[in-house]
């Protein structure tokens, strides 16, 4: 893992510019490579230098070194800073990693979204379709009233024929029903991530 594939650099410089001017102490941080990440101003990256292994997702990322001054306030103030940065590496992985998936679920939640649609207006033809099989039933019954005898079997299937439109009716109107249930939900959770 490398902290310059984390973190912006820009930023990490200005940081330590900061702590120089704060300070006084010099300081520089190196990539596992050994190449530096920011500016060197001549500090020393070994022998008496402070230095601090900079972590992220418990692997080493980069190395922070400060110049090493005969006060102690100052040396502290040094190994806050190294503090300091690994918690910014951390939140600046954090933030891309988690960032990027919640993107992905957000674009997945609202193709969820147009997919319910979708199922809804399918419903809704299939709605249609059981209202014109009512509408059929009726008028094969009154067809097979008029008949007489010999339109008694076809009463039969006109009767059989109205009881399925009205159990698909009454299926349609559940799935319509679990639609709006399953779209409110998916609304709840896109205005979650606005």
């Amino acid at each position: 893992m490398d902290l310059k594939d984390i973190m912006d650099m820009e930023r990490l410089q200005m940081l330590l510019d900061d702590f120089e001017e704060i300070s006084g102490l010099k300081s520089v941080v190196v990539g596992n490579g050994g190449e530096y990440l920011t500016r060197n101003n001549g500090v020393q990256t070994g022998g008496d230098s402070f230095s601090m292994d900079i972590r992220v997702n418990d692997e080493k990322a980069a190395t922070f070194y400060a110049d090493t001054a005969s006060d102690k306030r100052i040396t502290k103030a040094a190994e806050v800073l190294g503090q300091q940065l690994n918690y910014f590496a951390n939140i600046e992985f954090t933030n891309g990693h988690v960032g990027g998936k919640f993107d992905t679920i957000k674009k997945d939640i609202q193709k969820s979204g147009h997919l319910v649609q979708t199922i809804n207006e399918k419903t809704g033809h299939l709605k249609g379709i059981a209202k014109k099989q009512t509408i059929l039933s009726l008028n094969a019954t009154i067809e097979a009233a008029r008949s007489g005898e010999a339109g008694v079997g076809f009463a039969v299937v006109a009767k059989s024929m109205q009881d399925l439109s009205n159990q698909s009716a009454g299926i349609y109107n559940d799935i319509e029903m679990s639609v709006e249930e399953i779209t409110n939900l998916i609304n709840t959770i896109i205005d979650a991530f606005e």
